[in-house]
């Protein structure tokens, strides 16, 4: 579901990190037996299992990493070309951020060479090429199918394949999960996959198996089942049947022991309580976790999710009083969170960017909370932003004319640590880029620290640097296409990139005190703006109407050129759907249910011009914006040529009725995760204009926090589909 630039994104992210070197096995000599080729034996679960447990200890992520990677290398010892071993290590070397894959492809390929008929060779290798050499994972796998059919691992690692967007093949999906279950028919690894393949027989088939399974099992490694099947029942279950299913699972939850403590079953009880709606409940079974694993990542999510559920993310149109007090509450709770867990860093990131919303921090506070990021960035290394903590600090630092001598440093290494994970990326085969979005995030980056950088060289009085960047800049935003095979997007993009750099120009020239040549930049940037207006107020139309007034321009000249600007646009057709994209695709056909018991296909949609907002309770941007979504439909709901619906996509269908009523929503919900998956869609939220005949229009993707604009924006993409009466 694509990143909260903010991002709206949860379905994806790719991971990558430093190299530590693999123990030298000289073969696979032990493969595995046919006794355990689905699950590993118990005593090889136990060791693997301690590996697990070290997440629960407070340590930095790096630290923990590097423990988990020496505690598989002994047990590589201990099980000499162990599948379950190998995997494990496989997955421990390829976490996190910088990751260079390439000599753990090498490793493997070497291995599969001296091995091509061990199975767990070949599969291992075809492991590692997925999300970079995708296709030939694919050929490897296929023949790894025909060469060692009781090779079970083969069927899971094709259906996950066959579930991504760029490969996505529902019915290989399937096929494949079905023949696992024929090899594997005990085993639980498939079971995620399964609940989201959409074919009832095989949720039916592991439903029905799982039930009695988690009903007489005294094992506290199977306690995390009980929320896959509740799941899978929900998905079952037809809508008005839910409240029976809600009944059965308060009954389920009697099976799990309150006592002793364990994390596996407050985790149990809590996913339990949240599928019955008992907040109270599940509030306990929280506090317990808290309690119980109080330096944990676990309890830092539940703090802080429980926080920021209280305090929503400020919204565009709210007062500066109520973004002051919402800024000030963050930089006091971070305190906290920071006494608990004093390398965390959101906890860190949160605070700087906080204070810097806060006109009142001084100069010191923002220095001391990024100095606190940084240290704790280096421990963990688990996370990154775009832009990175580095160019929102030097942009503050500019703006205030403060250390203006470590920008430069501060800037690489931001824009250095972008280009160390996207060396490490390689760009993932898996996913296609939305049309428009930036070659990658590399390019954005530099479009946000570039300026930043020319701008601070000219006030060192450097100019040299300075026009070395500005070049480096221009080159940098040259289209790759002639203007009139540009989409929409692309088009956007091309406008923005020029207005950056024409911006970027004016201030250097201002600071080398040539104001007409600034003056002229400043009113080229705001030409490829797509808004502008003398009602605006930004630092770029500020900067120009200061620079006209003080070079002798009059308030009527002024007026005069706002209005060239905003008729020249208008002349052109700048386009009035900002940010939605032109479709003109048909509709795939659905045959899918609402949370009323109603049938919906594509046939209820003809005739009307149909508005598809798609939404998950999970998807914070989604959240924000489905107030609007009630106002439109409100706005909207007497009319007979317009429809307003929505379409969620959550695999816990069995939250998104609580949340309707919780939040007082009485839009149309249809239930369509899978059809989603089936049309590629991988960010939300996401809306989707249709016309009379059922053709995809116009697509818009995210929400930018402005539902006033969001409003404006909808309801004229609508009726521009509909078209004149």
């Amino acid at each position: 579901m694509l990143p909260e630039l903010p991002t709206s994104f949860r379905r994806f992210a790719v991971q990558l990190f430093p190299i530590v070197f693999l123990l030298l096995i000289p073969c696979f000599a032990l493969a595995q037996s046919a006794a355990n080729r689905c699950e590993p034996a118990p005593a090889l679960k136990g060791d693997l299992k301690k590996v697990t447990q070290l997440n629960d200890e407070d340590l930095p992520y790096k630290i923990r990493r590097e423990r988990q990677i020496a505690m598989l290398q002994e047990l590589l010892k201990k099980y000499p070309g162990d599948f379950y071993v190998e995997r494990r290590y496989q997955d421990a070397r390829l976490s996190g951020l910088f990751v260079d894959r390439d000599p753990l492809l090498a490793e493997y390929r070497e291995r599969m060479q001296k091995n091509a008929k061990d199975p767990t060779a070949v599969y291992l290798y075809a492991r590692v090429l997925i999300g970079q050499q995708t296709k030939e994972a694919i050929g490897l796998l296929q023949k790894l199918v025909e060469e060692s059919p009781d090779f079970p691992w083969t069927h899971i690692k094709l259906a996950e394949i066959y579930n991504y967007p760029n490969f996505r093949d529902p019915a290989k999906l399937k096929e494949q999960l079905k023949q696992w279950t024929v090899k594997c028919p005990a085993a639980l690894d498939a079971l995620a996959q399964i609940s989201r393949s959409g074919d009832k027989e095989l949720m039916m088939s592991a439903a029905q198996s799982l039930r009695p399974r988690l009903q007489s099992s005294t094992s506290i490694d199977d306690l995390g089942y009980w929320e896959e099947l509740w799941k899978l029942e929900f998905k079952l279950k037809p809508v008005p049947e839910h409240a029976q299913l809600r009944q059965q699972i308060a009954e389920d939850l009697k099976r799990i022991p309150a006592l002793p403590l364990s994390k596996e079953q407050l985790l149990a009880l809590q996913a339990g309580y949240k599928q019955i709606g008992d907040k109270t409940g599940q509030r306990w079974a929280e506090d317990e976790l808290v309690r119980l694993l109080p330096k944990t990542d676990t309890a830092r999510r539940i703090v802080q999710s429980r926080y920021y559920d209280e305090h929503p993310y400020q919204k565009a149109e709210e007062s500066e009083a109520q973004k002051l007090a919402y800024n000030q509450g963050l930089v006091q709770v971070t305190s906290e969170w920071l006494k608990q867990w004093p390398d965390d860093e959101g906890s860190w990131s949160t605070r700087v960017r906080s204070l810097i919303q806060l006109e009142a921090s001084s100069n010191s506070d923002v220095e001391a909370a990024y100095n606190g990021y940084a240290k704790a960035h280096e421990k963990n290394g688990a996370s990154y932003s775009i832009p990175p903590m580095e160019i929102t600090v030097a942009q503050f630092y500019l703006k205030r004319g403060f250390r203006l001598e470590s920008i430069p440093a501060l800037l690489q290494k931001g824009i250095a640590e972008i280009e160390q994970i996207e060396k490490g990326n390689h760009g993932s085969d898996l996913y296609s880029r939305p049309q428009g979005a930036y070659d990658s995030n590399l390019t954005f980056v530099r479009l946000e620290a570039w300026p930043v950088m020319a701008e601070v060289y000219a006030r060192l009085k450097q100019p040299d640097k300075a026009r070395e960047v500005l070049a480096q800049l221009a080159d940098l935003i040259k289209p790759k296409q002639p203007a009139g095979e540009m989409t929409d997007a692309k088009r956007r993009s091309f406008d923005y990139n020029q207005a950056v750099y024409w911006q970027a120009v004016g201030k250097v020239a201002e600071v080398e005190g040539r104001k007409l040549d600034a003056l002229t930049a400043y009113q080229t940037a705001l030409t490829f703006r797509p808004k502008f207006s003398e009602t605006d107020k930004d630092e770029l139309s500020n900067n120009t109407q200061r620079l006209w007034k003080e070079l002798g321009g009059t308030e009527q000249g002024w007026q005069a050129y706002v209005a060239r600007n905003a008729a020249a646009k208008n002349k052109v057709g700048a386009a009035e759907n900002a940010s939605w994209d032109s479709k003109n695709t048909l509709l795939p056909q659905f045959d899918l249910t609402d949370l009323e018991g109603r049938k919906w296909s594509l046939d209820d949609l003809k005739g009307k011009v149909a508005f598809i907002n798609l939404w998950a309770t999970w998807c914070g941007p989604c959240r924000a914006e489905l107030p609007y979504v009630q106002k439109l439909r409100d706005q909207l709901k007497d009319r007979k040529d317009v429809l307003v619906l929505t379409l969620n996509i959550d695999e816990e269908v069995g939250m998104v009725q609580p949340f309707m009523k919780e939040n007082k929503y009485t839009f149309p919900v249809i239930l369509g995760h899978e059809y989603a998956d089936d049309q590629g869609v991988n960010s939300i939220p996401r809306n989707w204009v249709v016309s009379f005949d059922g053709k995809v229009m116009f697509e818009g993707i995210g929400f930018g926090n402005d539902g006033e604009e969001w409003m404006k924006r909808a309801t004229q993409i609508i009726e521009k589909v509909k078209g004149p009466n």
